[in-house]
């Protein structure tokens, strides 16, 4: 049986609503109210803004891939190469890696931060704090690992 790929507990999940409640929610949720005051979109407050901001949300995900793939292809990010056959194997194809350049870094950077805003305006929309859906998410996969349910596939696994 493989390695449990996390060591998530339910001490640290207790930890993250404690410090969410002792700091009103902390950085998440404060970045949320102070992000979310530029928001301009249709719909706002209806099941409209929600469709909005999901879509605006995907959009902004796939820039952040966009420019992850861009340091595979143009700045060498992964860098294929082969050893040779041998009687006894077939030839063997790897990659190796390199760092991303600083420019890509920071393009990377900015795509996350709109991924984020996104993220918090969908929030807004659903009337829960980004605290809130961060805890959601770190009971779920507490209880994922508990089951050692984190491989695999499906929401309800």
């Amino acid at each position: 049986m493989p390695d449990k790929i996390n060591t998530l507990t339910r001490e640290e999940v207790a930890y993250f609503a404690d410090y969410a409640k002792i700091y009103s929610g902390g950085s998440l949720d404060l970045y949320q109210e102070i992000a979310t005051k530029s928001a301009i979109y249709p719909g706002q407050g209806t099941p409209l803004g929600l469709m909005y901001v999901a879509l605006k949300l995907n959009g902004e995900a796939g820039e952040l891939a966009e420019h992850v793939g861009k340091a595979m292809r143009d700045d060498d990010l992964t860098v294929p190469f082969e050893e040779a056959a041998t009687e006894d194997q077939p030839r063997q194809h790897y990659f190796g890696y390199t760092e991303l350049t600083p420019e890509r870094r920071a393009l990377i950077i900015k795509e996350i931060g709109d991924v984020l805003w996104y993220l918090s305006a969908a929030c807004d929309e659903l009337g829960i704090s980004m605290s809130k859906a961060a805890l959601t998410n770190l009971q779920k996969l507490v209880d994922r690992s508990e089951r050692d349910a984190l491989r695999g596939s499906g929401d309800e696994r």
